[in-house]
């Protein structure tokens, strides 16, 4: 029994450490610490809105800010090759709406509240810290509460360095061309 215990454990740690790419382009990927389970999408920008902002303009789609800080109005994290920092639009091919949602392993319920980090690691070893904003999506609602931002992700290799209340996880993430 234990011989057939250790490659079901390995197997079941490669299948959490895949990306999956889905028919519309985002990239999924899920990893577990000692408390909570972790989804991370990295999907199409994303326009963000206030509460107050979506309850006068009514937007169809889009995230509502709960709290934290939105990297700009659409501004990116990500430095030009150069090291300058620049502002991305909406027309930037390489803009990604990063989220990561928060599970708890015991109850398998949404995480409200908890204290989150996120950086992007490049291929140059340089972290890039992630604004964090607690967010939903309008046409999802709250059930779709997650931790993150709009960034700039060029084609290319990235880790996604985490934190929720102290306990780290790390994603290895390809951006293809196009994405």
């Amino acid at each position: 029994m234990r011989k057939l215990c250790i490659p079901l454990a390995v197997a079941g740690m490669l299948a959490m450490s895949t990306s999956v790419r889905a028919d519309d382009g985002e990239v999924r990927q899920e990893t577990q610490t000692r408390h909570y389970r972790l989804v991370l999408m990295i999907g199409p920008t994303e326009a963000v809105y206030t509460a107050a902002q979506a309850r006068l303009e009514r937007p169809s789609s889009g995230e509502i800010m709960l709290g934290g800080r939105v990297a700009g109005n659409i501004a990116d994290v990500m430095p030009e090759a150069g090291g300058a920092p620049r502002v991305a639009t909406r027309s930037t091919p390489d803009l990604h709406h990063l989220e990561l949602h928060i599970y708890s392993r015991a109850t398998g319920k949404t995480v409200p509240e908890a204290h989150v980090t996120i950086a992007v690691v490049d291929s140059d070893r340089t972290n890039h810290p992630v604004p964090v904003a607690r967010m939903y999506a309008i046409d999802e609602g709250p059930d779709d509460l997650h931790f993150g931002n709009n960034i700039n992700l060029p084609p290319g290799h990235y880790t996604i360095e985490t934190a929720i209340n102290g306990e780290r996880a790390r994603f290895a993430v390809m951006m293809p061309e196009g994405s």
